[in-house]
């Protein structure tokens, strides 16, 4: 080391030797852009491209070391063998020439192990040919002396020189980037200083007058010119076609970023699989910088998740995921295009990147909505079908039995009445939000309509039916209580629910989706027939039960179509001691079907008003008891019941018009029975749709008074003409205090009021006595006149026609 140091210290003009490597940085700064030219052209523009690398390169090289020797002082003159100076020009022109070549070798077909070693062993040549360039050149000295070699030195600076050599064009890569351009620069710089100035140490010249010197020579004069033209020449001419090709390549450039950049769409630009450039769009999708992502492999490292036939270019649409070093993973769709090679670059790929998580998130925005009920957020219908149906699979496969849940809030339609649908639709949220945190990923539960809800229960691991049981009464008793708690509607109101829970099991249940859904439901029902608020589990009686009610449905249907039904009328009487007179009759609906026999009111109206059979039966009544009343020559009164059902139809109205008007019938003869139970279910309706009526003349009487919730306000609210206190009272009466002190406060309630009153189910001689002397005059029953065809009250309605009888005067109850 001090040899050398010796040397560069005492024995060069440091002036010259500044200038010299100002000479080499600039051809190697020129160099390096010619070769990142090079790597990116097709073959023969590479090659071309190459050639003018090499020539910079090596004229560059050639002249540092000359004009470095051209400041060294061996205290003897120097002269310069003229071929061997040119040879050595030669050497360092085809040696840089093929190094760079071999590092430039690239594709698609190969893998990084070999680009690795393409690029060591390029730097390599280049390094090992810098040495030969400088030994060629000292061998063309020539001195009256004798020139010796520290070989020691010798080696040394030739390996200083291969390694920065190798390292040069390994980490200057296609040399894209500045930062490849500025390593690869470097250490070529200090490979070519460290060799010679290394070598140059290593320089023994003995002067030895008896040495001859030959005449032809070159001198340093003239060499310091020739070197001078040569460096500035090759490097100008590099330089030059360099700043022209870059010029017109970033023309062409700018104007495609700028192409690019105006694309929504994120673009990236690759040539053998190396990211040459990306347009905004990507930048920002990637959340990186341009220079972060140049001469990566794009496909490796950006979109390693891609299918074999999208990177083989097989198929130029995927759906992929990019992701890179920071984790973060965006799907996107790529469209892939290729550009053929022309005469200014290779064969690029273009990658068109869409940003998915949008559409993906709009996708199961949908396919929540699909599968979920709008206002609970709750599975809905058609999904929580798809969930049993896997349900019952998996359980035909494990053999584990399953829980059906048929759910039904109780008294939810008088909630929607008193507040409105609005706070309706909030208590049904709230119960959908308790209900989906109070389940664990054992339990699904859907809204399946209104306020029904059905939960599936699995039993994990779990066979013993018994077991099974528990566990779903278990989770039932969690339903109610969470159903139990207050709901918040306003302010000033809060609403306590219940629920009728029916229970099913697969497969003991039922044998298939619907079978075990059914059995649920018809278990539900059985405990809202109960009253409600409670939990029941299917049994197979229930099966036979609805089995009978269907039939029944269906044969009164059929009755309705074949005129197998028929009214009977029941006499209502005023009494006045032990005279009655007949002042109206209530018609009274009977059914015998040829297959059951008779079917009492009590057991077929229920069924009616389930199926909506009432509607059209109830219309039945109405027009034949009119068109029978309007036949009688004794404008008697006529009494018919009306369903809660039909007082909620608001073309009621219109439809007793039409029926008075069809039969010719006295409005004021007809009175309409209404119950309390049915005016509570909606009363702003009930009350527009009896005023309605009452306008035609049509008389009111409130059926079953005393039973309802509220039977004082609904006299003051209903226009009601007649009370009918209920037959339930009147049988107490005589043993019980508690009916006598009701049926007396109702008859002087109904005095007090100016309201009619009249007692159904008069049977016995006390009864009557007590209502006669109670001033209740107007009494129905047994005592008085059984329900029968009207036929049988023909001395009645028609006297004229039985002169015989006095049917004004007494009540012709002999008759009956």
């Amino acid at each position: 080391m001090y040899r050398i140091y010796d040397c560069l210290a005492h024995q060069h003009d440091i002036v010259l030797v500044l200038v010299a490597l100002l000479i080499g940085l600039a051809g190697i700064h020129t160099a390096f852009n010619l070769y990142a030219r090079a790597c990116i052209g097709r073959l023969r523009q590479k090659i071309a491209w190459l050639f003018l690398t090499g020539v910079v390169t090596g004229g560059g090289i050639w002249a540092t070391h000359f004009i470095a020797m051209l400041s060294y002082d061996p205290v003897v003159p120097v002269g310069y063998e003229p071929l061997l100076t040119a040879i050595s020009l030669a050497i360092a022109i085809v040696t840089t020439t093929i190094g760079f070549a071999i590092a430039s070798i690239s594709g698609p077909h190969l893998v990084l192990s070999h680009l690795v070693l393409s690029r060591l062993v390029g730097g390599l040549v280049v390094g090992l040919g810098i040495s030969a360039m400088h030994f060629t050149g000292m061998s063309a000295i020539r001195v009256p002396g004798i020139i010796s070699w520290h070989m020691d030195i010798v080696i040394a600076a030739i390996l200083m020189g291969a390694l920065f050599g190798m390292a040069s064009l390994y980490l200057a890569k296609t040399a894209q980037t500045d930062q490849q351009k500025l390593l690869g620069k470097a250490n070529l710089t200090i490979a070519v200083a460290t060799m010679h100035f290394g070598a140059m140490g290593a320089l023994v010249i003995t002067p030895d007058p008896t040495v001859p010197v030959p005449a032809q020579l070159i001198s340093q004069e003239y060499l310091a010119v020739g070197v001078a033209v040569v460096a500035i020449g090759l490097i100008a001419i590099g330089f030059v076609t360099a700043l022209v090709d870059r010029q017109l390549r970033d023309h062409v450039s700018n104007r495609m970023r700028i192409l690019g950049d105006s694309a929504i769409e994120a673009l990236v630009l690759t040539q053998n699989g190396r990211v040459i450039d990306a347009n905004d769009s990507f930048l920002k999708l990637g959340g990186v910088t341009r220079a972060e992502i140049l001469d990566q492999d794009f496909l490796t490292e950006w979109l390693s998740d891609t299918p074999a036939e999208f990177k083989s270019g097989k198929v130029g649409y995927a759906e992929t995921t990019l992701s890179w070093s920071n984790n973060t993973a965006i799907p996107v769709e790529v469209v892939r295009r290729e550009i053929p090679a022309d005469e200014i670059s290779d064969a690029t790929v273009i990658f068109g990147l869409r940003d998915l998580r949008e559409r993906y998130a709009a996708e199961n925005h949908i396919r929540f909505l699909a599968e979920r009920d709008a206002l609970t957020k709750l599975l809905n219908r058609s999904t929580f079908n798809d969930r049993l149906a896997e349900a019952l699979t998996q359980s035909d496969e494990t053999g584990i039995p399953l829980t059906v849940m048929c759910i039904d809030f109780d008294h939810f339609k008088e909630l929607n009445d008193s507040f409105g649908h609005i706070a309706g639709d909030h208590a049904l949220r709230e119960l959908g939000e308790r209900l989906a945190e109070l389940f664990s990923d054992n339990v699904v539960i859907a809204r399946v309509g209104g306020d029904e809800f059905v939960a599936l229960l699995s039993h994990p691991e779990q066979s013993d039916m018994d077991n099974v049981i528990a566990r779903s009464r278990e989770t039932a008793q969690q339903i109610l209580d969470c159903v139990a708690l207050p709901v918040f509607i306003n302010a000033e109101h809060r609403a306590k629910l219940s629920a009728s829970i029916g229970i099913a099991h697969y497969p003991t249940d039922g044998n298939d989706a619907e079978s075990i859904l059914f059995h649920a439901d018809l278990a539900m029902y059985r405990v809202k027939q109960s009253g409600g608020n409670d939990i029941v589990f299917y049994s197979s009686e229930m099966d036979e039960e609805y089995r009978f009610k269907r039939q029944l449905s269906s044969n009164l249907r059929h009755a309705m179509e074949n005129g197998q039904l028929e009214l009977h009328y029941q006499p209502q009487c005023e009494t006045d001691g032990n005279d009655q007179v007949i002042h109206s009759f209530e018609a009274l609906l009977r059914w015998t079907d040829p297959e059951l026999g008779s079917i009492p009111p009590g057991r077929f109206i229920p069924i009616a008003e389930e199926t909506g059979l009432i509607v059209p039966l109830g219309e039945w009544v109405l027009r034949t008891a009119c068109k029978e009343a309007a036949r009688w020559k004794n404008p008697l009164g006529i009494g018919v019941n009306l369903s809660a059902v039909q007082l909620q139809k608001h073309e009621l109205p219109e439809l007793v018009a039409e029926i008075l008007n069809e039969t010719g019938l006295d409005p004021k003869r007809l009175e309409l029975e209404v119950t309390e139970t049915a005016l509570i279910h909606n009363p702003a309706r009930s009350m527009k749709i009896l005023s309605d009526i009452k306008k035609l003349g049509v008389r009111i009487a409130m059926d079953d008074f005393g039973t309802g919730y509220s039977s004082l306000a609904t006299l003051q609210n209903f226009p009601v003409d007649r009370i009918k206190i209920d037959q339930s009272f009147i049988k107490k009466l005589v043993s019980n205090d508690q009916a006598i002190a009701i049926v007396r406060a109702v008859i002087n309630l109904s005095r007090d009021l100016n309201l009619e009153v009249i007692a159904e189910g008069v049977e016995t001689d006390e009864q009557a006595s007590f209502l006669n002397d109670h001033d209740c005059r107007s009494v129905q029953g047994y005592k008085y006149g059984y329900p029968k065809p009207i036929s049988d009250y023909a001395h009645v309605v028609n006297p004229t026609e039985f002169p015989e009888t006095t049917a004004n005067r007494d009540s012709g109850i002999e008759t009956v």
